[in-house]
């Protein structure tokens, strides 16, 4: 009976136990879920909060960003009229180093968009000498950053500012950044005078970059004064850069059978630049060269006489010798024989006959004979007269008769 007590009442405990064991879970499960309630309410909240904060600051960056570009467009006009202002001070500045420093470094910084700022400045400015060069140094640094707006300003005959030759300037300038366009340019102008000009303007600054291609180029400009410049300064550049074999190479190199653009006068010019350039270093390979192509057709007379020069330096008799002792088929030979025999007989008449008289004679020396017989016509008629007999082409001997004897006397 007391065991049975004793087992309900372990019974009873173990009830009551779980009772309140289970009351304290649910509490607890409750206090959680209340937790992780609050939780994500507050994390609702703040990404609310956030969210507002972040369209608060989109619209804030949206007006900076506005203000900011106002601000910038406000700044390039502020600094294109201070472009403006600070050139015209430049150019009224009396102090020259001064105006030429402030110039030069704003022709540097120079760019499309306050160009047209600087050109009204110029535009505003008094002539001279000294803005004209100003203006000219602007034209070509505004080709070489706006080449196609600087070529028809400088083509333009409404141009405020335009002069003569600025459209060799702006093509050089825009052959200096872009020379292929300012090559496809020069080709549309119709006006053959201008166009080879301009031509020598974009060579001018291919020589700089591109010696090949600048004597490439120079042999499709029509024979000119423009292309005989070109040439002189290819000349120049390849004495500096590849020395007299450089020269040699050029010269070797042209070919002078074609018809298109006479590109025998163009060799017989080149030739001419090298050979002197050549002789005023090294007189032996020039001379050496001149011999070994005496009888080809791009060696003409001028050529022939200023080589002579370089023959001796001290006998002029020497200089002349070498002329009269080159072959017989040699175009240019009686010519060059002639005008250097001229000189000879104003430094030493009496040298000059006894020279001649040694010679014997013939075509080559029938400007000579004419020269000295023309000479010897004022202190002795008769021996002057016997010179003539001795000349060989009669068109030349019945002139230089002519010119000696007195009408009355030939009728």
């Amino acid at each position: 009976m007391k065991k049975i007590i004793i087992l309900n009442c372990i019974w009873a405990a173990i009830a009551t136990g779980a009772f309140f064991l289970g009351k304290d879970d649910q509490e607890s499960t409750s206090s959680q879920n209340d937790s992780y309630f609050n939780k994500s309410q507050n994390s609702t909240a703040g990404n609310n909060a956030n969210s507002s904060k972040v369209r608060r600051l989109g619209q804030s960056n949206s007006a900076d960003g506005a203000q900011k570009s106002i601000q910038s467009t406000a700044d390039s006009i502020s600094l294109i009229g201070a472009a403006n202002s600070k050139l015209k001070n430049a150019l009224s500045d009396s102090d020259p180093v001064r105006r030429n420093a402030t110039i030069s470094q704003m022709l540097l910084e120079l760019t499309p968009a306050n160009a047209t700022e600087m050109l009204t400045a110029f535009e505003n400015s008094p002539g001279g000498r000294e803005n004209d060069r100003h203006f000219n140094d602007f034209l070509y640094a505004w080709a070489r950053v706006s080449g196609e707006e600087a070529i028809k300003y400088a083509m333009d005959p409404e141009s405020a500012r335009r002069t003569r030759g600025d459209e060799m300037t702006a093509i050089s300038g825009w052959a200096a950044s872009d020379p292929n366009s300012a090559m496809l340019f020069v080709e549309k102008v119709e006006n053959p005078e201008t166009r080879q000009w301009m031509h020598l303007g974009v060579t001018k600054e291919m020589i700089q970059n591109d010696l090949d291609g600048a004597i490439a180029y120079s042999e499709k400009n029509m024979k000119s004064r423009a292309r005989g410049e070109q040439m002189d300064r290819i000349a120049d550049a390849l004495m500096q850069q590849r020395g007299e074999q450089g020269l040699i190479d050029w010269i070797n190199g042209i070919d002078h059978n074609v018809k298109e653009n006479d590109m025998l006068s163009y060799k017989q010019h080149a030739t001419r630049q090298a050979v002197e350039k050549i002789a005023r270093n090294d007189r032996d390979k020039a001379i050496q060269f001149i011999s070994d192509n005496a009888t080809e057709q791009f060696i003409d007379s001028d050529t022939l006489e200023r080589t002579s020069r370089y023959v001796s330096r001290t006998s002029i008799a020497d200089e002349v010798q070498w002329l009269a002792d080159l072959p017989s088929e040699v175009k240019g030979q009686r010519h060059a024989l002639g005008e250097r025999f001229e000189e000879f007989i104003k430094e030493d008449f009496a040298g000059a006959g006894d020279w001649l008289s040694t010679q014997p004679l013939g075509p080559a020396y029938d400007e000579a004979i004419q020269d000295y017989a023309m000479s010897a016509a004022k202190d002795n008629p008769e021996a002057a007269l016997a010179w003539v007999d001795r000349i060989s082409d009669d068109r030349i001997r019945n002139y230089t008769l002519g010119r000696l004897t007195p009408k009355e006397k030939r009728e």
